[in-house]
């Protein structure tokens, strides 16, 4: 039996429990915990400093696992923040691969990383194998896009596995080893339905909807049009964490645009779901991404308009493709005016994109079938 050290990269444990364990990092570290295939399994925060521990999460995390055999490390040194210099970047991670080692038989284990720095530094030849998870393009890590490059020159370079979640991302590391694993989602995440906020139900009119974190990423100046060509009883929401707040200043002045902070998942699912039309405004550079929020709106059954890049593509009829820098109104108003998705659509989108067959694909990439 194979073990495997899932090192989580960016985003600890915590992270994902807030967030309703809403991300392919959680999905997959659930999956390989309740793997009983798998005779150990070790999850792997990033390197986090001592001080933290001086303010803990309140409420705490869910333990990881009570079972011995499948442990949760989090790993502290004392420096603050995520290095970004090369060779203080490389020392951090050297010292955990060093670590990792010693936890397991490393002969016997899978390193599995979202980290590109560990991918890059692991001593391949210590492990059964080292695989690198990009579930995204790190280089938007701020001050890291120098870093980053380098370790994705040295993931080709030494013939890492890559398993990404689009075509793009393998394109950008390089990799001669890859495999692409799209986003996914859960079924059961849908059913019962939640229940939408109040100040959401009170809307009046059609609602154009986005949910995720408000950075620069969206195509803010396609949006900008769309609240000035909607017709005047449509409102766009937008809701979630905001980033950049300098980046909506002005679509926050549109009196038809409305925008909110986070709400708990099961009220944004209900939100997809009751949305007229759902919207994904990237931008081109965004190529390397498989957004979860077009597989969660099409899981809950609503309409889809999003700018027209590769990962969107194919994904069901119900999802309209608009050239970047062409105007969203037209395709959200035609999105409005045709039938919703039948209810055994909406359930064989969900089955066919579930977790479930996610986790079968990613685990033969990374350990074998």
């Amino acid at each position: 039996m194979t073990n495997v050290v899932y090192a989580l990269g960016y985003r600890t444990w915590a992270d994902g429990v807030k967030v309703g364990y809403a991300f392919s990092p959680e999905r997959i570290a659930v999956r390989l915990r309740d793997d009983r295939t798998l005779a150990q399994v070790v999850l792997v925060d990033p390197v986090r400093s001592h001080l933290k521990r001086l303010v803990p999460e309140r409420p705490a995390a869910p333990r990881f696992s009570v079972d011995p055999t499948r442990r949760h490390l989090q790993p502290r040194r004392w420096q603050r923040g995520e290095p970004t210099e090369r060779a203080e970047a490389v020392k951090v991670q050297r010292r955990l691969d060093a670590r990792l080692r010693g936890l397991v038989d490393s002969r016997d284990t899978v390193l599995v990383t979202s980290h590109p720095v560990l991918a890059a530094v692991a001593e391949r030849a210590a492990w059964r194998d080292v695989a690198f998870y990009a579930w995204d393009d790190y280089r938007g890590v701020p001050g890291s896009a120098g870093l980053v490059q380098w370790a994705y020159d040295q993931i080709t370079a030494r013939e890492v596995n890559v398993v990404a979640v689009t075509p793009a991302i393998v394109e950008i590391v390089g990799a001669r080893r890859s495999t692409v694993v799209p986003n996914g989602i859960v079924a059961a995440d849908f059913e019962p339905p939640g229940t939408v906020p109040e100040w959401y139900d009170a809307l009046p009119g059609p609602v154009a909807f986005y949910a995720g974190s408000l950075q620069r990423r969206i195509d803010v100046a396609a949006l900008l049009q769309l609240a000035d060509d909607l017709p005047p009883e449509w409102r766009l929401v937008l809701v979630g964490p905001l980033q950049e707040p300098e980046c909506f200043a002005a679509l926050a002045e549109r009196s038809n645009v409305l925008i909110r902070p986070a709400e708990p998942r099961r009220q944004v699912l209900a939100m997809m779901a009751a949305a007229t039309v759902c919207l994904v405004p990237h931008l081109p550079e965004t190529e390397g991404m498989s957004p979860l929020k077009v597989y969660e709106y099409l899981g809950a059954g609503a309409p889809v308009v999003a700018t027209d890049l590769g990962p969107m593509r194919g994904l069901s009829s119900h999802c309209r493709l608009v050239a970047p820098g062409q105007r969203l109104a037209p395709e959200v108003l035609a999105a409005a005016g045709q039938p919703r998705a039948t209810r055994s659509e909406v359930l064989a989108f969900r089955n066919e994109h579930d977790w479930d067959h996610r986790y079968l694909a990613w685990r033969a990439a990374v350990v074998g079938a």
